[in-house]
């Protein structure tokens, strides 16, 4: 018997709660379209669940759970990684590294060339759920350690599996620079009309160590929004190259969508509804069920200051000692009203809860008697960052057709600045800046 008959069998031993929300989320998610897969590949493909059992990803640096996955080369920093198992008990999973370029491409390196150890190594032994309701297994991993140590800056893609390299579970970027550029940037309001909802981020790249020889072919820059690279952007390109200095600031170009602050919900305690919560319930079998505040469109109206986590997430749970073992996952249900469906376009939730990806398991189904879209799933007791996004039939991605779009809303802009000279196999990661603007209309 495999761990999903088994699991199945927990299932119906355990109630109704995984019953109901796994088994939308297998209906859902057993691939990606193939429009959700193009998207995907715009907007990220650096991190990416295929398993619908594993929950709550994050990857981190240290024990700042909101920052960039990202060490400094030849520092004493660590990565840590969680995420959870709700099959609970698989037979064992194991995890590999593989060297990319600047798009997260696999670039190729031999495994010697990037890290000192084992190319593919076991997890760490899981901790089962305890006091929960809700039964999970809960992983935790740093990297560094010793099994494998990097040797080179640039990007990478830990993936984690069960029995394959080549079919994943789930798949985490991260980063390890070589600081040998320094970055001043700023984001201001565009200085052209018609652009009210954008925001134009200017920076220049100061790199007296390096040899730049050519900065149009030796240097790549990447800008992520919030932790993804917002669609159809063009990657920057020099204005212009004076000695050591590079600059990017062009007037009409660079421009990034304001959009609206992330909507919030919080399911740190499960006694009563707290912010952005108006229900919470309990079913027969004492699992529990979170009523989201019934949201609408907030297109065209007036700009609130919120202070959001830029779209990410933090697992916490009121009266546990330990969060990562102790926290129940709860039934989620988002209302989204709609008097009238979007009858060229699907309904996704977005954000650090959805991998900033496109995910079936997050597409929402339209309710014609309640005049709402709607979507029930599981996610672990903690404090959540949302939107809502359009895709069109032709895969246009809308983020500001239910949002809104505001230049003063508050993101995060990472840059990161890659170099590679006509001697080097590799993208070297040699700058990085993130900067979080309220910019002023």
């Amino acid at each position: 018997m495999n761990y999903k008959q088994k699991y199945s069998r927990a299932i119906m031993k355990h109630g109704r709660f995984f019953m109901i929300a796994l088994a939308v989320c297998f209906a859902k998610t057993i691939g990606f379209s193939q429009q959700e897969f193009s998207i995907n590949q715009k907007l990220q493909w650096k991190d990416i669940c295929y398993d619908p059992y594993i929950s709550s990803i994050q990857l981190f640096k240290g024990d700042n759970e909101q920052s960039v996955p990202l060490l400094e080369l030849g520092k004493p920093e660590v990565l840590t990684l969680w995420f959870d198992d709700l099959a609970e008990r698989r037979p064992a999973l194991y995890y590999t590294i593989v060297h990319c370029n600047a798009d997260w491409e696999e670039d190729n390196l031999y495994v010697g060339d990037y890290l000192n150890g084992f190319a593919q190594n076991p997890l760490p032994a899981y901790q089962l759920s305890r006091i929960a309701r809700s039964r999970y297994a809960h992983y935790a991993l740093t990297i560094p350690n010793r099994e494998v140590q990097l040797k080179v800056s640039g990007n990478y893609l830990l993936k984690v599996y069960e029995k394959n390299p080549s079919q994943p579970l789930f798949i985490r970027g991260f980063s390890i620079m070589e600081p040998r550029v320094n970055i001043t940037a700023k984001v201001r309001p565009p200085l052209t009309t018609g652009a009210s909802c954008q925001q134009q981020l200017e920076f220049s790249l100061q790199h007296p160590g390096l040899d730049v020889r050519n900065a149009f072919t030796e240097l790549k820059v990447r800008v992520e929004q919030n932790g993804y690279r917002i669609p159809n952007a063009k990657n920057p390109e020099p204005t212009f190259v004076e000695q050591s200095t590079t600059n990017y600031a062009q007037a009409d170009r660079l421009w990034y969508e304001g959009v609206n602050e992330y909507r919030t919900f919080d399911i740190r305690t499960l006694e009563f509804g707290a912010l952005g919560v108006s229900r919470i319930r309990m079913d027969d079998d004492n699992f529990y069920y979170a009523q989201l505040t019934d949201d609408s469109r907030r297109i065209g109206k007036v700009y609130t200051f919120n202070n959001d986590l830029d779209g990410q997430f933090r697992i916490d749970a009121y009266r546990r000692q330990d969060r990562q073992t102790e926290a129940e996952y709860v039934t989620a249900i988002f209302t989204l009203i709609a008097p009238v469906p979007y009858d060229y376009a699907n309904v996704y939730v977005f954000g650090g809860l959805t991998n900033n990806t496109l995910d079936s398991r997050f597409r929402m189904e339209y309710n014609t008697e309640r005049g709402a879209y709607e979507l029930n799933v599981p996610l672990k007791q903690g404090y959540y960052n949302y939107r809502y996004l359009l895709v069109g039939d032709d895969g246009k991605i809308m983020m500001d057709e239910i949002e809104g779009c505001f230049s003063e809303t508050q993101n995060t802009y990472n840059i990161f600045v890659y170099y590679r000279s006509p001697r080097d196999r590799y993208d070297r990661l040699v700058g990085f800046s993130s900067l979080n603007s309220l910019v002023a209309k």
